[in-house]
């Protein structure tokens, strides 16, 4: 037991105010002011108080520790035959917001750390209340059945009880947010697995993905050869037929093969010129280019060439305007369809795995932050 606290009897007027505010029907059932909320067990006091909490007397105190700037009150407990229940359930409030309560506050700014201040309210019950530490006080009703006078209830005794009340609320407090953090990480655990197994699903449609764009990419270029390559060798065939019958010097035979290749839809335009670079040959409405005339160098700048030849002899040259159709059997191919499809494939591929990307690791990194948040640390109560 700790030893005996300077104690003065508390009899001004604020204190008497703020008492006659707290004070309640001491004809009502006294067990009323201890109830415990649902759930709450109660718990052994510890020390050597079996004689205060004599139960033919049947004693109990309720007590509050209360900031002194916010007049909230931080915790409360209740006691009763040697037990502390978790939080003091009393319909009789500490009425702290009391402007008596206020003035009992500003006495208690001036008093001493631990001394004591006494008030008897009736003949059952007595008040206690001293400041703990700066900025915090504690306020302690003692009452009884039968009559209780100040003088019989030590203030130290009050404050050792009261002490340990705080302490076992403590320990109270850390045990059930022990429980609660178990209880959190045993509910956290299949979360936490599924949340890895969705993450590794989607890194892997990642990797699926970037596969995906890889393969439509090496696909778009494939069909590019294709194409190229098809259409090489038709230009081949148109060149090698013209040039033959350029070489018989048959400029009829000449018009009307590039006529045929152009109604075929090889190319919508075209001119044949011969060795001296004079058009003998058109197909298509093609304004400013005459048969017999030299090519105008604009025109001549701006349309593909081909040379027409047979070995080394140059015959003349095929002109074909810039952009080229393309010729319906290679459309009928289908490697333009294909082309087209797979550059889409690979553009919506990438854009797709970098967003699943940045969703993945913005997962990740609310995780990481989540698991990294420090816990608040318990708001001391000890004396």
């Amino acid at each position: 037991m700790s030893t005996m606290t300077p104690a003065r009897r508390a009899t001004d007027s604020p204190v008497t105010e703020w008492a006659r505010v707290v004070m309640a029907d001491t004809s009502r059932a006294r067990s009323e002011d201890f109830r415990a909320a649902a759930g709450d067990e109660p718990r052994p006091l510890g020390g050597n108080f079996e004689s205060f909490f004599d139960p033919f007397e049947s004693r109990k105190v309720r007590g509050a520790l209360i900031d002194q700037q916010s007049l909230e009150c931080k915790v409360t407990w209740s006691i009763a035959d040697c037990a502390v229940v978790a939080e003091d359930r009393s319909e009789r409030g500490w009425n702290t917001a009391a402007s008596g309560f206020a003035k009992v506050v500003e006495q208690l700014s001036q008093a001493a750390i631990g001394e004591v201040s006494v008030k008897q309210v009736g003949l059952q019950r007595c008040l206690y209340f001293w400041r703990i530490r700066p900025g915090m006080i504690v306020v302690a009703e003692v009452s009884g059945l039968g009559r209780l006078p100040a003088s019989d209830v030590e203030p130290a005794l009050v404050k050792e009880i009261c002490s340990a009340a705080m302490k076992v609320r403590e320990t109270a407090a850390l045990r059930a947010r022990e429980a609660a953090r178990a209880a959190s990480s045993s509910a956290d655990v299949p979360s936490r697995s599924a949340r890895s197994l969705w993450v590794k699903v989607g890194w892997a449609s990642v990797v699926s993905l970037l596969a995906c764009a890889a393969f439509g990419g090496w696909l778009f270029a494939k069909t590019s050869l294709d194409i190229l390559h098809v259409r090489a060798l038709m230009d081949a065939a148109v060149l090698r037929s013209l040039s033959l019958a350029l070489a018989k010097s048959d400029y009829g035979e000449v018009q009307e093969m590039l006529s045929t290749y152009g109604d075929s839809g090889y190319f919508s335009q075209a001119a044949v010129s011969n060795a001296k670079q004079r058009v003998i040959a058109i197909a298509g409405n093609w304004p400013n280019v005459q048969i017999g005339e030299p090519l105008p160098d604009q025109i001549a700048r701006a349309a593909e060439t081909f040379d027409l030849r047979l070995g080394p002899e140059s015959l003349g040259q095929l002109l074909i305007p810039q952009p080229r159709t393309t010729p319906p059997k290679l459309a009928r191919s289908g490697l333009h369809s294909l082309r087209a499809a797979s550059g889409w494939l690979s553009g919506l591929s990438v854009v797709a795995a970098l967003t699943l990307s940045a969703f993945l690791l913005r997962m990740s990194v609310l995780a990481r932050t989540k698991r990294g948040e420090p816990d608040a640390a318990l708001e001391p109560t000890k004396e």
